[in-house]
């Protein structure tokens, strides 16, 4: 060895990795390494992302022609193979990879030294990933993996879990790689290595991303970048796409297109293909809304270069923004094309995001778009998308997909639902302007008007509350509010007539009511801008809303009332009034998975949470036409109440049902079914001393009325 060489190698053999690193600046690039020296120097540079200069470092490797059939020297040559083979993968150099790959493996299985065995495989596992090969890829890793245990290499074990889980998110299979990845935290932390560590957070990191888990994403994506960028890291640009990806789903434009470009600053100067293929495709998403040009440019940047995880990211980029951009065939190509080479690598998220931009794209392209046959094919392929969603654990995605469906079919219910999901999750209403999924759709359309009834009486044109003084008079609101409380049903002029003047004769009353008709028509549609019959229509005989273009609230929490309750009977376990859960109500059963348990609780509270008060309980309506509506909604909202309170009881949320069935109790004392629902899930609770009380509370109540009380109910146990 070289005197000038003698250095280099005592300081990496002694851990003094920054001092090794500076002297080899220091050696002309002609000079040649000894292959012991360049593999070790070489993953140095790799793990910092320094992959031009770990390039150099292989290429300079030699063997002396006398001693390259000894078993240490052909350990060091194929781990100097293995090692170049992964910085050619890092460079999106797919063929060199492979051959490079191959050769480590041959000559690492001559030399029986486990160490270079495992990094062979990691170089041949590194090629299948690149070539779309999962199962080659999942093979090389469990012989990768075996090699480094019975090497006892830590650093190595440390290295292929990270993979490992790397991998296993991108075949979507997120819960697992938490798990793989946990236990490379561990071994990071342990070893004090902190380039690794910082890997094993980051891929953790995307982990919590595809499980919709975005406080853990930032929180791991963070300290990933921190180590890395107190290291001086170019891997840092790594965790500054990360950061930007989470950002972007939050609907945190700024912040993303930051974390974009400042990664993309540091991964040109190595040309790194995966950061600058990720930063390009997330600029694409985030500048289509301001600049659909620069946009372009950047898919096209992105779809040009060349990456070790295949075209995906820079084809779904490239689909959505010209989507958004109204160019649905080419959306269309880039959906289809995706859809097929994930359906290859096994990529399920990937897979299901292409299915729903093809869906919608071949929607927006086709003439006979809105055909029943058209909708329920877009449907099933929604559903079908929503199942890999579901069965990957992603809830973003699937509370998105869960809009997509709600919007296309025309559940508002649902599509509060999922927006109120997607809230609770950490998305931002600047989600909507990231082409995607979201602004594909685009918000939720604000009602030209909205009448609201429940509680207080408000009028709403275009979201802005009608002024008081825009109304002429009481009687001008409370025709419209007779008319809104028939649930969409037309009303006789002749019935509001009579209701609004009781003591004016019929000809004088109706003629009364024309010039009121006009009146609210007037402050409906204040400019005159539209036909006299779009919000306020009518007929010589009567008088409606046009529920086309005049949003109602009451009728809205009616309609969804009523088909939360038919839903809720469906299920044979919760169909009855009674107090306490049958057998059964643990179980799935009625045909009603798991999924759809928590899809039927969560609509039911959205149905309570929709009743904001009583119709037109504003003090200033009374009369006969009032009171039959109220009643008939009142005894909706205790209705989906009481199923609600039953459906948190059989799910063991027990103190949600206590909550429940006490606000029932409340506004009814004399209400058994919820006496009893109550005094059971108090013994849920094992609250027995309050359970006993509500019963004897519950005995009076019923002898003030004189009704037998039922005997105390006893919670079934599981069998």
């Amino acid at each position: 060895m070289l005197a000038v060489l003698v250095p280099i190698e005592t300081a990496v053999q002694e851990g003094r990795y920054d001092e090794a690193l500076r002297q080899l600046a220091d050696v002309p690039a002609e000079v040649p390494l000894p292959a012991a020296l360049a593999w070790r120097l070489g993953v140095l540079l790799h793990q910092r992302g320094r992959f031009d200069a770990a390039d150099a470092c292989y290429r300079r490797a030699t063997v002396d022609a006398a001693d390259q059939h000894q078993p240490s020297m052909l350990a060091d040559r194929a781990q100097v193979l293995a090692g170049w083979a992964a910085t050619r993968w890092a460079k999106g150099d797919q063929a060199r990879t492979r051959q490079l790959a191959e050769e480590a493996v041959r000559v690492a299985e001559q030399s029986g030294d486990d160490s270079a065995v495992a990094a062979a495989y990691v170089a041949q596992a590194l090629a299948a990933f690149g070539d779309g090969d999962r199962a080659d890829n999942e093979h090389a890793y469990a012989r990768a993996l075996a090699a480094a245990e019975r090497a006892g290499d830590f650093g190595q074990q440390l290295r292929i879990r990270c993979n490992i889980g790397s991998r296993l998110v991108e075949e979507g299979r997120y819960r697992p790689a938490v798990e793989e990845l946990r236990e490379a935290v561990r071994l990071g932390e342990l070893l004090g290595h902190h380039t690794l560590l910082a890997l094993a957070l980051h891929n953790r990191a995307e982990a919590w991303l595809g499980l919709g888990e975005l406080r853990r994403a930032r929180g791991d994506a963070d300290e990933a970048l921190a180590l890395w960028q107190r290291a001086g890291s170019p891997l840092a640009a790594f965790g500054l796409t990360l950061t930007a990806r989470v950002h972007r789903v939050r609907g945190a434009a700024r912040q993303a297109v930051a974390a974009y470009q400042a990664a993309l600053a540091m991964g040109e100067p190595d040309g790194n293909a995966q950061v600058l293929v990720e930063a390009c495709a997330g600029l694409a998403r985030i500048s289509y809304v301001d600049n659909r040009a620069a946009a372009a440019r950047y898919a096209e940047r992105a779809l040009s270069m060349p990456s070790a995880a295949g075209p995906t990211i820079a084809e779904l980029a490239a689909g959505w923004v010209a989507l958004c951009s109204d160019d649905p065939q080419t959306a269309l190509r880039y959906g289809e094309q995706v859809r097929t080479e994930a359906g290859r690598r096994r990529d399920a998220a990937g897979l299901a995001e292409a299915m729903e931009l093809a869906a919608l794209a071949a929607h927006r392209v086709s003439p006979a778009a809105t055909s029943a046959r058209a909708m329920r094919r877009l449907h099933a392929s929604l559903v079908e998308a929503a199942a890999i969603w579901a069965e990957l654990g992603n809830e973003f995605a699937l509370a998105t997909n869960a809009l997509l469906q709600a919007r296309l079919s025309g559940d508002r219910v649902a599509e509060e639902m999922a927006h109120e999901r997607l809230n609770q999750i950490g998305v931002q209403e600047g989600a909507w302007q990231v082409a995607g999924p979201l602004a594909a759709i685009g918000p939720t359309p604000v009602p030209e008007v909205e009448v609201l009834t429940l509680g207080d009486f408000t009028v709403r044109l275009a979201g802005l509350p009608v002024p008081a003084g825009s109304w002429q008079s009481r009687k001008a609101r409370d025709l419209l509010k007779m008319v809104a409380g028939k649930l969409g049903k037309p009303v006789a002029r002749e019935a509001l007539a009579t209701a609004l003047w009781p003591e004016a004769r019929a000809e004088v009353a109706l003629r009364r009511l024309s010039v009121l008709i006009s009146t609210v028509r007037g402050v409906l549609d204040p400019d005159r801008r539209h036909p006299a019959d779009r919000y306020l229509a009518t007929d010589p005989a009567t008088v409606r809303l046009n529920a086309a273009h005049v949003a109602v609230d009451a009728l809205r929490f009616h309609d969804a009332a009523r088909a939360a309750i038919a839903a809720d009977g469906a299920n044979p376990t919760t169909a009855r009034r009674s107090g306490g859960p049958s057998p059964d109500d643990a179980a799935t059963t009625g045909g009603v998975p798991e999924d759809g348990e928590v899809r039927l609780l969560r609509r039911l509270e959205a149905v309570v949470a929709m009743y904001t008060g009583d119709l037109c309980d504003d003090g200033e309506t009374a009369g006969d036409w009032v009171r039959q509506p109220r009643a008939v909604l009142a005894d909706l909202h205790r209705e989906a109440i009481h199923r609600l309170a039953r459906r948190c009881l059989g799910s063991d949320r027990t103190e949600a049902a206590i909550g429940w069935y006490l606000r029932l109790t409340g506004e009814d004392g004399y209400d058994e079914p919820a006496h009893l629902g109550l005094i059971s899930a108090l013994s849920a609770a094992r609250r027995h001393g309050d359970a006993s009380r509500r019963y004897h509370e519950y005995v009076a109540r019923m002898r003030e009325i004189d009704v037998e009380p039922a005997p105390f109910p006893v919670p079934e146990r599981p069998a």
